[in-house]
C-alpha cells in the first residue's frame, strides 16, 4: 500500500498528527486496546523513518516485551483528509479482532505488520465504546499551553452521569467555582459517538454568561450552576 506522496501534508503536519494520535494512546499502556489474546496492552507509538502519513503503534501481551507486534496504521486518508485519532483508536481496535500476519521486523527486530490496508476497511463501518466517547468528551479541553492564560475555560473534572451523557466540570474568568456542562455522549441516531465536531469547535473559547440553558440540576461539584448542551 503506497501513501508516501501525500500531496499537500508537509512533514510537521504528518508528525503533529502522529503526536495526537500517541498522546491519545497513552491510556492503553495499563489497559487494553483491545481483546485480542495476542497483543492489548500499547507497549510504544513510533514514528516510522521509511514512511511518510503513517504511526508505528507497537503491542505486547502483557507479559513480555519480547512477544510485540508493531502495527502501521494510517494517519491520512487516501482522498487527502486526515482521519480523527478518534476513528484511529476505534479502527486499529476492530482491525485487531483479526489482525495482520507480521511479514518482517522493524528496526529495533519487533515483528512488523502493515494493519494500513485493515484500519482504513474497519473505518467504514467503525463503532466506538463508551470509554472512547467519555475520554473524546473530557479531551476537548486540553491543558493549555500558557497556564497565565485564563481567558479560556479549564477542566477541573468529569463524571459519566449515565451511559448517554458525561458531565464537564469547568473553570473560567468570572465565575465563582466550577460550572457543569452537561454533553451527549450519544449522535442523533442514539449510537455511542466519540467527538462532537461542532462543540469541540466552540467549547475551549465558550462564554458561559452567555450560555441560556442552564439546568435546574443541583450538583455540590459545581457551584456555579449546570448547563445542558446535550442537543449541542
Amino acid at each position: 500500500m503506497t501513501q508516501e506522496l501525500l500531496p499537500g501534508w508537509d512533514d510537521e503536519r504528518l508528525a503533529e498528527l502522529h503526536r495526537i494520535l500517541m498522546w491519545q494512546l497513552l491510556r492503553f499502556t495499563s489497559s487494553p486496546l483491545s481483546g485480542t489474546a495476542g497483543a492489548g496492552l500499547v507497549r510504544g507509538v513510533l514514528l516510522p523513518p521509511e514512511h511518510r502519513g503513517v504511526t508505528r503503534v507497537v503491542l505486547r501481551d502483557g507479559r513480555r516485551p519480547e512477544g510485540s507486534v508493531a502495527y502501521d496504521v494510517p494517519l491520512v486518508h487516501p482522498e487527502g483528509d486526515n482521519i480523527p485519532w478518534t476513528h484511529l483508536v476505534a479502527a486499529l481496535r476492530q482491525a485487531l479482532v483479526h489482525p495482520p500476519v507480521p511479514v518482517g521486523t522493524d528496526p529495533l527486530g519487533i515483528s512488523l505488520a502493515d494493519a494500513r490496508r485493515h484500519v482504513l476497511d474497519a473505518l467504514d463501518h467503525v463503532t466506538f465504546e463508551l470509554g472512547d466517547a467519555l475520554h473524546a468528551a473530557a479531551s476537548m479541553l486540553w491543558p493549555q499551553d500558557d497556564p497565565e492564560d485564563s481567558s479560556r475555560l479549564r477542566l477541573d473534572g468529569f463524571l459519566l452521569r449515565d451511559p448517554t451523557t458525561a458531565r464537564l466540570y469547568v473553570t473560567s474568568p468570572g465565575t465563582a467555582g466550577s460550572v457543569g456542562l452537561d454533553v451527549s455522549l450519544h449522535d442523533e441516531n442514539g449510537r455511542v459517538r466519540a467527538g462532537n465536531t461542532a462543540l469541540m469547535a466552540a467549547l475551549p473559547s465558550l462564554v458561559l454568561d452567555e450560555l441560556d440553558n442552564r439546568s435546574p440540576a443541583q450538583d455540590p461539584y459545581a457551584p456555579a450552576g449546570v448547563y445542558d448542551l446535550t442537543h449541542w
